[in-house]
């Protein structure tokens, strides 16, 4: 009964409200224009016309609607594999509290797992999936022949409709059939705009989904397959073994897996050397790699989650934005955030949870998932692995005068001074080389004589010049806890 409800509510999100109310003008306002260019009752012509109307109309309904309710087919929660130790192959669920079986993602807007998940269109307010895949394919079939041909009609209609004067005048009354006022001018033009747009969008989508069905591959997977050839190209060694799509097993019989499906969206038939867990062990191997590239991010500037944010982060970021449905996450300055896709003006991560947060047990309003635009956040660096809490008052602390700025406080490690020394005592002497002016190193913090001179011992350690015998922490740096400051570059001993 449950599951009844959330199909009917479907039909009342913008999507499949917007299809439906286009659908429904542009099909009277066809049918209009054609009983007065070209009625049925005039000529087999005229009747075969009539009936491919609604042929259309009839087809791209039905499919929509089976699309809508259908669905794409969904995991069982809390799904296991019938083999236990088959689990090692598979990515868990949290929010399923299950393992996802081959081919099938998560979708965060059903909040259930698709099996064999190509993506979730906004129109049919559903996934596209392994129970209708081809019901949206002919959905967009009969889309754009019905645009075609509405778009034809409606043409030719209002030519004859603004041509019926100089028709009468020259002698052809028998054409002059269309009359056009202001509504029936201002719904041909409209419903023509409309088919049109609509015809050029189906173009584009059909490309991709013949695409996808002739390779029998889904969008994501298609995705995963170019990580997968990334992965490959950027091993120099050939360590990493090369991957053979399993499912592609020929246009013939690809089709006949989208249009005619023998399996239960679980098991599916794969090439000669590929098994069941070809694909997932590509994706777990692929995530692994994602977690070892993370980058930490820190939020310096407030993001208000808005998907055009023109006014509080200026035009160009606004004009460049995602071209995706992903979500827009919410940050205030201070927020660490788990960043995984990189833009030139935005950055895709993970809000870190506060320990404000926890303390509440309650969460900012928003997802802590999604896009946010780059120039809010500054990059820590990889070496700054964790923070360090260590109370202010609780280091030592040396005072130098720096020339304009007063005096700045540079906490030095307490024993390292007398570990250099004791180790320089049973050493002998080795002759080194003067470091080059452009690397210069200094060797004691009462030595800096410069605002940034903090900033130049982390520079010369990555430009390989000596380190410094110093434990330094830069006040100035934006990485620092609220507080203290971050430990900038920890750096080695000698």
């Amino acid at each position: 009964m449950n599951e009844l409800k959330d199909d009917l509510r479907r039909f009342l999100r913008w999507g499949p409200l917007v299809v439906f109310s286009l659908t429904f003008f542009v099909t009277w306002t066809t049918l209009t224009m054609n009983s007065m260019w070209w009625p049925p009752s005039t000529s087999l012509g005229s009747l075969i016309n009539y009936v491919l109307i609604w042929i259309n109309t009839l087809g791209l309904i039905y499919n929509f609607v089976r699309c809508l309710i259908v669905g794409p087919g969904y995991l069982p929660r809390k799904w296991h594999p019938e083999n236990p130790k088959d689990v090692e192959f598979l990515q868990f669920c949290q929010k399923c509290d299950g393992y996802k079986a081959p081919r099938s993602h998560h979708c965060r807007r059903c909040n259930r797992c698709v099996l064999k998940m190509d993506h979730h269109c906004p129109w049919i307010s559903n996934c596209v999936g392994w129970n209708n895949q081809a019901s949206f394919f002919f959905f967009l079939m009969f889309f754009l022949t019905g645009a075609i041909q509405s778009s034809w009609i409606l043409a030719y209609a209002f030519i004859r409709g603004v041509t019926k004067s100089w028709l009468i005048q020259n002698g052809y009354p028998e054409l002059a059939t269309v009359t056009l006022n202001h509504h029936t001018a201002f719904s041909s033009i409209m419903s023509f705009a409309i088919a049109v747009g609509v015809g050029l969008a189906c173009i584009k989508l059909l490309h991709m989904q013949g695409r996808v069905i002739l390779l029998n591959r889904t969008d994501i997977e298609t995705w995963i397959l170019k990580k997968a050839r990334y992965r490959r190209d950027k091993d120099i060694q050939n360590c990493i073994e090369p991957f053979d799509y399993p499912y592609n097993l020929g246009w013939k019989a690809n089709l006949k897996e989208v249009f005619f499906p023998r399996n239960d969206g679980i098991n599916f038939p794969v090439r000669p050397g590929c098994h069941q867990y070809t694909l997932t062990i590509e994706q777990l191997a692929q995530k692994k790699d994602k977690r070892a590239n993370t980058q930490l991010f820190k939020c310096i500037r407030e993001a208000t989650g808005h998907w055009v944010p023109i006014l509080s982060q200026g035009l160009l970021v606004a004009m460049q934005f995602p071209c995706n449905d992903d979500p827009r996450i919410a940050l205030q300055p201070g927020d660490r955030i788990k960043v995984t896709r990189f833009q030139a003006l935005w950055l895709y991560g993970e809000r870190e949870i506060t320990e404000e947060e926890k303390k509440l047990g309650s969460r900012r309003k928003g997802p802590i998932r999604g896009w946010f635009p780059r120039c809010c956040g500054i990059q820590i660096p990889h070496m700054i692995e964790d923070w360090d809490q260590t109370p202010v008052k609780e280091l030592p602390t040396s005072t130098i005068k720096t020339p304009g700025s007063g005096n700045r406080n540079v906490k030095i490690c307490k024993n390292r001074k007398k570990k250099q020394s004791s180790q320089m005592k049973d050493k002998p002497e080795i002759s080194r080389k003067e470091p080059s002016p452009k690397k210069e190193v200094f060797k004691d913090a009462s030595k800096l004589e410069d605002t940034n001179d903090v900033e130049k011992v982390g520079n010369d350690i990555e430009a390989g010049g000596e380190p410094a015998q110093t434990n330094l922490w830069n006040m100035d740096s934006p990485y620092g806890p609220p507080d203290a400051g971050i430990l900038r570059k920890r750096l080695p001993t000698p």
